[in-house]
């Protein structure tokens, strides 16, 4: 466990505050969770559950910021008060995903979206793509373990 997590934890520990994740959508295509706090938080627990499964953040997407930026321009509404994805690799379950099946490359990097509506301030939603069912047995078992990684992480990301 990352010394900040630890930290973050300890604190929470003495707080009187406590916050429940609860699945809001669920499809075939994606499953987002939500929570009740604040987006920086969340944001930094989602970093550090992604690190701490040994895995390096490669990109992050500030969504809410670009549709901000050119909302004037195309005559948008704001949406979001925070919102951004997570782009992240496994060198293990990527290969096992991809001995399984070459083509599965299309299916890397993960990623995991955490956001704050503006309609919604407070209610933090952290949810990812869901991948596909095949017809290969081994590669639906690949894609299984990384539906698994992802989801566990988002789930860790809400612990606290």
């Amino acid at each position: 466990m990352s010394l900040l997590r630890f930290t973050i934890l300890s604190a929470l520990l003495f707080s009187t505050i406590a916050h429940a994740q609860e699945m809001v959508f669920e499809s075939e295509e994606r499953r987002i969770y939500s929570i009740e706090g604040e987006y920086a938080f969340y944001r930094e627990m989602l970093e550090s559950a992604i690190t701490d499964e040994g895995l390096v953040i490669n990109a992050v997407g500030n969504i809410a910021t670009m549709l901000e930026r050119t909302g004037a321009d195309l005559g948008g509404k704001s949406l979001y008060l925070h919102g951004e994805s997570l782009e992240f690799c496994s060198a293990i379950y990527s290969r096992r995903m991809m001995e399984a099946d070459p083509h599965s490359i299309v299916f890397c990097p993960y990623v995991i979206a955490i956001y704050e509506l503006t309609t919604e301030p407070g209610t933090i939603y952290i949810g990812y793509q869901r991948l596909p069912i095949v017809d290969d047995e081994d590669t639906n078992k690949a894609l299984q373990d990384v539906e698994d990684l992802v989801d566990r992480i988002t789930n860790n990301a809400m612990l606290f």
